[in-house]
C-alpha cells in the first residue's frame, strides 16, 4: 500500500472497532477547511471507478474545497497521487474497514456484509463533520455542485432523489403508503446527528432479515426513513431519459461503463481517458452474459475474428454454468 504526500496516521487509541487503519493523502495547508465532505464505501473492484468519479468532481468544481472520505478494505494510491499534483482544493481520507467487525453482523443470501460499510459511515465521521454527501462509485460528475451546497437538511435525516421507475405496487408491498416517494440510495446527503438520533443502522439491522428484498439496502432505508427525508432535484442523481443537464449521472445498469463490452459509453470514457487511470485497460467481460455483449459489439464493428473468439468464450461460460 502506497502512502505519501503528508500521509498521517491516527493514534491507535482513537480507532473504533469499525476501522483498522486510517491515513490521509494531502498537499494542502494544515488550516484547510472544506466546503463539502463526500464519502464512498467501496472494495478493491471499485477503487478505480471511485478515483475517476473524484477526478470528474474536481474537474468540474475547482472552486469548491473537498474532503473525500474513502471507506474500503483495500487501497492503493496509484492515480490519486496524480490528482494531488493536478488539484489543490481537496484532501483524501482513507479508512481501512475492519471487516472482522462486520463479519459478525447478520446477513441474508441477498447481500454481503459489505452493505454495512456505508451504513456505518455516520458513526465513524460523527466527531469530524456534521453532514456529508454519500456517492455510489458508478456515478460521474458532469457539472457544478454549487446548488447542492444550498440544500437544507437540518430537520431531516437525509436528502435524496426519487426513483420514478419503482412501481406503486412494489412500494405498497414494502408496507409504505401508495403515495410515498421511493428514493434511490446512490446519492444521499446525510445529516449525521439526525441519522444517529434516529438509530438508522440499528433499525436497518432489525428490518433486513424480516423478508427478502429486491434492493435490500435501498428498500429497507425507504421503509425506515419514510417522512424523514427531503427530496432533491433529479440532476443530483440522474438515471432517467429526461432531457436535463445532470450534475451527477448514475450508471445504474450493468455492465458498468468501465467495461470493455459496453456500447454508447462515450460520456463516461471522455473522463476515463482524461483521468490518471487513462492507461489502465477497461475491464474485461466478467461472465457469459457480458462475453456475449462484447461479441456482439465486436461483430457490429466488423471485427469478425475477435467476435467469434468471444462468442466461443460466451458458449463455454454458459455451458460451464449448467
Amino acid at each position: 500500500m502506497s502512502k505519501n504526500l503528508n500521509s498521517k496516521h491516527l493514534d491507535k487509541q482513537n480507532q473504533t472497532d469499525l476501522v483498522s487503519d486510517f491515513f490521509s493523502l494531502s498537499n494542502v495547508a494544515d488550516d484547510f477547511s472544506p466546503n463539502l465532505n463526500i464519502a464512498f464505501a467501496i472494495d478493491k473492484n471499485y477503487l478505480k471507478p471511485c478515483g475517476i468519479l473524484i477526478f470528474s468532481i474536481l474537474k468540474n468544481n475547482p472552486h469548491i474545497k473537498f474532503d473525500f472520505h474513502i471507506f474500503t478494505n483495500y487501497f492503493d494510491s496509484f492515480g490519486f497521487d496524480e490528482l494531488l499534483k493536478q488539484y489543490s482544493n481537496f484532501r483524501i481520507h482513507v479508512y481501512i474497514v475492519n471487516t472482522s467487525y462486520f463479519d459478525n453482523l447478520q446477513t441474508t443470501g441477498h447481500f454481503t456484509t459489505a452493505i454495512y460499510y456505508r451504513l456505518s459511515i455516520a458513526h465513524i465521521l460523527k466527531s469530524k463533520v456534521d453532514q456529508y454527501l454519500y456517492l455510489d462509485s458508478d456515478i460521474l460528475c458532469f457539472g457544478k455542485m454549487d446548488d447542492l451546497l444550498q440544500i437544507e437538511i437540518k430537520d431531516h435525516v437525509l436528502a435524496a432523489v426519487e426513483d420514478i421507475y419503482v412501481r406503486k405496487d412494489y412500494i405498497q408491498d414494502l408496507g409504505l403508503r401508495s403515495d410515498s416517494q421511493y428514493f434511490n440510495s446512490g446519492v444521499l446527503f446525510i445529516n449525521i446527528e439526525k441519522w444517529l438520533d434516529f438509530e438508522v443502522l440499528e433499525k436497518f439491522k432489525q428490518h433486513i432479515n424480516l423478508r427478502a428484498y429486491k434492493y435490500p439496502d435501498q428498500d429497507v432505508l425507504n421503509m425506515i426513513l419514510e417522512n424523514k427525508i427531503v427530496f432533491m432535484n433529479e440532476k443530483f442523481n440522474y438515471f432517467t431519459d429526461h432531457n436535463i443537464q445532470p450534475v451527477f449521472k448514475h450508471f445504474v445498469s450493468t455492465p458498468k461503463p468501465w467495461s470493455i463490452c459496453v456500447s454508447q459509453n462515450e460520456d463516461y470514457l471522455q473522463y476515463y481517458y482524461a483521468s490518471p487511470w487513462r492507461d489502465c485497460p477497461l475491464n474485461p467481460p466478467r461472465d457469459a452474459k457480458e462475453a456475449k455483449k462484447f461479441a456482439i459489439k465486436l461483430f457490429k464493428s466488423n471485427k469478425m475474428i475477435e467476435s467469434f473468439k468471444w462468442f466461443s468464450i460466451y458458449l463455454r461460460r454458459k455451458l460451464n454454468r449448467k
